[in-house]
């Protein structure tokens, strides 16, 4: 047992977006102080593996590939990889009974993850009730520890870029005449599914009304896939003003992109866990999903702004025909709370 050791083989099962991620780095730092001595590894899909490849709190972090099967190639030698390295506990932060039936596999002797309400009983040594009320994501991870004796050490984010990110951003600035050592804002219009981005438009005059008053640039920034939206975004404006490096960052230097802006307007994605956990000020659009569970959590200046139209929230509808709780905060409202922050700042 964990608790018999001074320096216990700790394996911590991710969940699967980068936002999630994020949400457990106060778990793991808890992880980390309650056991200092401890070899901690991380197991996580491949494309949050950045989100935790340089975290001091973390001896080893494990990529998998999250689609594939229990008994594909891919995962069995993934449980052969865990097998070897013989760990003594391994604790389940994402609700899954595929991912707890591989940690049985691989011989992990302590496993312990929540007991879905009503559920059948999954694969683990000590299943622990999930919170009766809602509460933020992060809370209900380290709700999983405090059962388990692990006291809280704070609910702000971790990330740590490499060092090398500052000097590759610096080079990405230099080709758009850019210098981060000059104010600069940052606009993330994507999100991982079209009901959780504010309209297009919006942003449009957003920042048409920021740039009459404002003389900083604006870094719309984003993945590759999202090129479209942020062309159509900046269509017409100043290309002097406003420069695109979407899909041109790594993680880390989308980081340090964010740490060092005068502000950060996001939806809520996984940049803008990404800004709080750099402590940059932050000004959240939210429609269907409640920032008091999944918002950004942050030591630096921050205004969420959303609606209530009266639906159910979170809401996990693919289609809306009326978007009413985007389409009702206006470009003027986002204008004012920048202005805002700006001061504040």
């Amino acid at each position: 047992m964990v608790k018999e050791r001074s320096n216990p083989r700790i394996l911590i099962v991710t969940q699967n977006w980068l936002g999630d991620v994020l949400f457990l780095t106060p778990a793991i730092r808890a992880i980390r102080k309650k056991y200092p001595s401890a070899y901690v590894a991380c197991l996580t899909p491949h494309r949050c593996y950045f989100a935790l490849a340089n975290n001091p709190h973390i001896n080893e972090v494990i990529g998998y590939n999250d689609s594939a099967s229990l008994f594909s190639f891919s995962s069995l030698r993934v449980i052969h990889r865990l097998r070897s390295q013989h760990f003594d506990q391994a604790i389940l932060f994402h609700d899954s009974k595929t991912k707890a039936i591989l940690t049985r596999l691989a011989g992990i002797p302590e496993r312990i993850g929540y007991q879905k309400l009503g559920g059948k009983r999954r694969p683990l040594t000590r299943a622990i009730s999930k919170p009766t009320l809602p509460m933020h994501k992060t809370k209900v991870f380290l709700h999983l520890l405090n059962a388990i004796g692990v006291p809280a050490d704070g609910m702000t984010p971790d990330f740590f870029p490499f060092l090398k990110a500052g000097e590759e951003l610096d080079a990405l600035f230099q080709s758009f005449g850019l210098s981060r050592q000059l104010p600069y804002v940052v606009v993330h219009a994507g999100g991982n599914w079209d009901l959780k981005r504010w309209p297009a438009d919006s942003f449009r005059e957003w920042m048409r009304l920021f740039l009459e008053k404002y003389d900083f640039p604006i870094v719309l920034c984003g993945s590759e896939n999202e090129k479209k939206l942020i062309k159509k975004i900046s269509a017409g404006l100043d290309p002097n003003q406003v420069f695109s490096v979407c899909g041109q960052t790594t993680l880390d230097m989308l980081a340090v992109l964010l740490k060092h802006a005068k502000l950060v307007v996001s939806n809520d994605s996984g940049p803008i866990h990404l800004a709080a956990s750099q402590g940059a000020p932050l000004l959240g659009i939210f429609g269907p999903t409640s920032p008091d569970l999944t918002g950004p959590l942050s030591k630096g200046p921050m205004k969420i702004l959303r609606k209530d139209p009266g639906c159910e929230i979170p809401c996990y509808f693919s289609s809306c025909d009326t978007r009413v709780c985007m389409e009702w905060i206006t470009p003027e409202e986002v204008f004012a709370a920048s202005q805002t922050l700006l001061n504040d700042k």
